[in-house]
């Protein structure tokens, strides 16, 4: 039992520490390192996907063959209905034939016809003939009724097994499409995940190239080889007035119900909080937009330098940017960088964010200046004050 307690400890304690992967990129060649492992990731996501689309090609192959396979059925079933209506026709044709046939046969209830056809006979020989001639076609009758009734019997069967096939088959094509469909969703996923790691290869490659052409070297440090970012003493909340409406890391995700570690705290703000005005939680430096994110929307990263320490600041689910600011800009605390998205922009309203279902501001703070905001993030309470309820200004 303790050993099974240690073991669990051990595994949360792993899944809280923070990925180190990229998490502190001083030089210049740190980013183009970064960028390096976007594009490997990205070539990874295209391999999965070709897999994917040729698993998906298969299914579709499949099930098309199992439409062909139906159709065929179908027609034998309907072949197997055609012999029996034809059979039943033959039988009730031959019923009646013996009917007036056994009426020679039947001597004990006074029949005359038998006889006279018998005694119509021009000697013992012909005699003899005539009667032989009825039972043989009495017989042959009876047999061929016999044979008709196999067909029949074998047909039903045909027709009994072919359902029993055609069931099966429904049931794998059923089961295909189900397939089909969650490989569907897959090659969505990959495609939007896809797109988000192109525009964050796009912004990495922008921000490299902002460096670049401020003179900066692979082994400088991007602190220090351009303008240095106004020092701030502390961190103002992003938003004029507003509210938590769900906290930093462990929760139940609103989109799937299961647990998961939320990577920031979201603010929201009175009906109709869409729209709403987003500042900087200090001056910085933008180092990265990225746009129209499956999850996370429009989003904003904003490099700050706090009392000589290194954070960054990444704003989502944002409805827009202030376009007049770009990458490699300094903004002020009083500067409108954006306003508040999450509800038009989500994909349960016919938008784009998958990580959203209504109105609210994502605010992630993390150490260093990066755009992995994962691999260093922490509480953003931990540098903010938020009370409990609305809150009516920035400082506090």
């Amino acid at each position: 039992m303790k050993r099974s307690i240690k073991i669990l400890l051990f595994l949360v304690c792993i899944i809280m520490l923070p990925n180190t992967l990229s998490a502190s990129r001083i030089t210049l060649q740190d980013e183009y390192d970064y960028l390096e492992e976007l594009k490997e990731e990205k070539r990874k996501q295209e391999t999965e996907k070709q897999m994917t689309e040729a698993e998906f090609n298969r299914v579709t192959n499949e099930i098309y063959q199992i439409g062909v396979d139906i159709e065929r059925l179908n027609k034998e079933i309907k072949e197997a209905e055609e012999e029996i209506e034809k059979s039943e026709k033959e039988i009730n044709i031959k019923k009646t034939e013996i009917d007036n046939i056994l009426v020679f046969l039947q001597l004990s209830n006074g029949e005359k016809a038998y006889l006279e056809y018998i005694f119509e006979a021009k000697s013992f020989t012909d005699f003899i003939h005539r009667i032989s001639i009825v039972e043989q076609i009495s017989k042959y009758n009876k047999e061929l009724i016999g044979i008709l009734n196999d067909l029949i019997v074998q047909n039903n069967n045909l027709k009994k097994r072919n359902a029993e096939n055609i069931k099966e088959q429904e049931a794998k094509k059923a089961e295909m499409k189900v397939k089909l469909a969650s490989l569907g969703s897959k090659i969505d996923e990959i495609d939007a995940e896809g797109a988000d790691l192109e525009s964050q290869i796009e912004e990495q490659e922008k921000m490299i190239a902002f460096y670049e052409d401020n003179g900066c070297k692979r082994s400088d440090k991007t602190s220090t080889c351009v303008d240095q970012i106004p020092t701030a003493t502390g961190f103002l909340r992003p938003l004029e007035k507003g509210v938590v409406t769900s906290e930093y890391y462990w929760r139940i995700s609103p989109i799937t119900g299961k647990l998961e570690t939320h990577s920031g705290i979201d603010l929201g703000n009175s009906s109709p909080a869409e729209g709403t005005p987003i500042f900087p939680v200090a001056h910085g430096r933008i180092i990265a937009k990225i746009y129209r994110s499956s999850c996370g929307g429009n989003m904003l990263y904003i490099a700050h330098n706090i009392n000589g320490k290194e954070y960054t600041s990444v704003y989502m689910h944002m409805l827009s940017f202030n376009e007049s600011f770009k990458i490699g800009d300094i903004v002020k605390v009083s500067d409108q960088i954006g306003q508040m998205g999450g509800w038009s922009t989500s994909t349960s309203h016919g938008g784009y964010d998958g990580c959203t279902t209504g109105a609210h501001l994502h605010l992630t703070l993390a150490t260093g200046h990066t755009t992995n905001h994962r691999a260093s993030m922490f509480n953003p309470r931990d540098k903010i004050y938020f009370p409990n309820g609305f809150w009516y200004s920035r400082s506090w």
